[in-house]
């Protein structure tokens, strides 16, 4: 029998690739992650701001379960300039009764989870310095905001 692994946690930003993604399509993506993280013991939520076409997730659950989604996330096409704001070990899970939550985000609210750095308009996109250093107290602050009735996971 396999030991338990530790409950781990990603936190990243990325883009929608091209026009975004429909409302359609956002429902069709949030059926599909409730039915596999619920399959792989995964919980979690995604924040979209359709104005800027920008992601903000976190995705919690035992280590190799986060890791491996993650990577298919970075190889998804209907990603680009994905990187990882926080990640690591975690003490519990910040979303535990949800299999993916969701919440619209509009685009100052995102941009305050990294104290605003003009993510966006970077030329090469790149994490900003020293984001990983500040991101995860300023990150479960801004992220708990959104553990309420208005982020659900139905």
């Amino acid at each position: 029998m396999l030991a338990p692994q530790p409950l781990y946690h990603i936190i990243y930003h990325s883009l929608a690739a091209g026009e975004g993604i429909s409302p359609e399509n956002l429902m069709h993506l949030l059926r599909q992650a409730r039915a596999y993280n619920q399959d792989h013991r995964l919980t979690g939520l995604l924040l979209y701001a359709a104005d800027t076409h920008e992601f903000v997730q976190v995705i919690e659950g035992p280590r190799d379960e986060v890791q491996y989604l993650y990577a298919k996330i970075l190889h998804d096409p209907r990603h680009k300039h994905s990187f990882t704001l926080h990640e690591g070990l975690a003490t519990g899970r910040m979303f535990p009764d949800w299999r993916m939550g969701f919440a619209p985000a509009a685009t100052q609210d995102l941009r305050a989870t990294t104290g605003y750095f003009p993510l966006v308009e970077q030329p090469d996109y790149a994490r900003p310095p020293g984001l990983a250093v500040h991101a995860p107290e300023q990150l479960r602050r801004f992220l708990s905001d959104f553990a309420t009735p208005l982020a659900s996971d139905e």
